[in-house]
């Protein structure tokens, strides 16, 4: 049996379908009962919250292999309430451990992983960089969102500086890798797309995506996130916070010959995720 936490997450539907499609036994756990019936027949369901650790004990009887799409910060938990039938449990961490930048939401995935790694429960933990296409995937909605509004649109340094995002298709991919492939147990991986690109040219992308256009204005970083900062005392709602306009201007570069050697995904380019999700209808 497959178990899934956080089956009904942006990632976590997704996953959940790919591996009734390949016939497997899925477990689909999460906190609401309505999310979870959405998920389809193809999948058994159970309630459990982590908040309540003998929930999520209950729902992992029998499992022999644990997906956990949920927090990073509930790994000492889930690690307590792993069933003596789990052979390989995947944990989902995150590309800001690697941050530089004062973050506890990092601190959490650094600690979650110590915890792991000494634990000595066969498995990996994924650590994604910024999951795009889903439906409701915050960050490239609101990017397209902008572009269509916006013809100008300024950016911290220009947009001079590198993310890497992963299709949402290519991160189910590698859930489902990390739960079967002999070669995925070991050291964490880095789930990315396949080269880093400027923000700035992530913008432009999503422009053309929608045969538009849109002019960058290079504003130093210090002044956009003093802006956002006023503007959030004043309770006025701006498109992005000052911490994530400070994010923004650390470079987000990842070698990812892991995830491509270890787990078997290649993934797609940004543009061509972008025009998948546009197609799909999957644009808010």
């Amino acid at each position: 049996m497959f178990a899934v936490l956080g089956a009904t997450g942006k990632t976590g539907r997704y996953l959940v379908e790919r591996l009734c499609a390949d016939g497997h036994d899925v477990l689909a756990i999460g906190r609401s009962l309505e999310r979870l019936e959405a998920l389809g027949p193809g999948c058994r369901h159970a309630l459990a919250d982590f908040d309540h650790p003998v929930s999520v004990a209950r729902a992992l009887v029998g499992a022999r292999l644990v997906l956990s799409l949920v927090h990073a910060r509930h790994t000492g938990i889930l690690l307590d309430c792993l069933p003596s039938s789990c052979e390989r449990l995947v944990l989902t961490g995150s590309t800001r451990r690697f941050t530089e930048l004062p973050d506890p939401a990092a601190d959490a995935v650094r600690t979650a992983e110590t915890l792991f790694l000494s634990s000595g429960v066969s498995g990996v933990m994924l650590h994604p960089s910024m999951i795009y296409g889903a439906p409701d995937d915050r960050n490239v909605n609101r990017l397209l969102r902008l572009v269509r509004s916006a013809r100008i649109l300024p950016l911290p340094n220009g947009g001079r500086n590198l993310v890497q995002p992963i299709f949402v298709d290519d991160m189910v991919a590698a859930f489902a890798a990390a739960a079967t492939q002999p070669s995925a147990p070991g050291p964490s991986i880095v789930a990315a797309g396949p080269r880093p690109i400027t923000y700035a040219a992530m913008v432009r992308a999503c422009a053309a995506a929608q045969d538009s256009s849109i002019t960058i204005v290079p504003l130093p970083a210090p002044l956009l996130r003093a802006g956002a900062g006023l503007a959030a005392a004043m309770g006025i709602a701006t498109p992005f916070s000052a911490a994530e306009i400070r994010r923004s201007t650390e470079d987000k570069s990842f070698d990812i010959s892991a995830l491509e050697q270890r787990l078997g995904v290649t993934p797609r380019s940004f543009e061509e995720g972008l025009r998948l999700k546009i197609e799909r209808g999957w644009v808010a």
